[in-house]
């Protein structure tokens, strides 16, 4: 498993914020190209697995941060392009602002 990134979070994960995951992780599943799988850790709290053949990924739920891990073949990381690590990066932060381990960015006043 590699580290993909980490995430600083105002929040640490609770039962009430997992299941704000969980209904996340269901309401936007059709917007994956591939189909996938998600259960959490039962022996490690605060580790959701997730799979989208051919890629295994752990969230990772600390007190003040979360943090992906994933695993692929050669062939799959080599179409990980940067544009590709962007948009995941971009999903993952959406998902931790709507589900409450992030305030939302301050607007600038003018």
């Amino acid at each position: 498993m590699e580290k993909i990134y980490e995430f600083q979070t105002d929040q640490s994960l609770t039962a009430a914020r997992r299941k704000v995951v969980d209904e996340h992780i269901v309401r936007y599943a059709h917007l994956s190209p591939k189909p996938f799988t998600h259960s959490w850790d039962e022996e490690e709290k605060g580790v959701l697995h997730f799979t989208a053949e051919p890629i295994f990924a752990q969230v990772r739920f600390q007190s003040k941060k979360v943090e992906l891990y994933a695993k692929a073949p050669l062939w799959a990381r080599l179409l990980f392009t940067e544009k590709k690590k962007l948009q995941l990066k971009e999903q993952i932060e959406s998902m931790l602002e709507k589900t409450g381990f992030v305030s939302p960015p301050k607007k600038a006043r003018k």
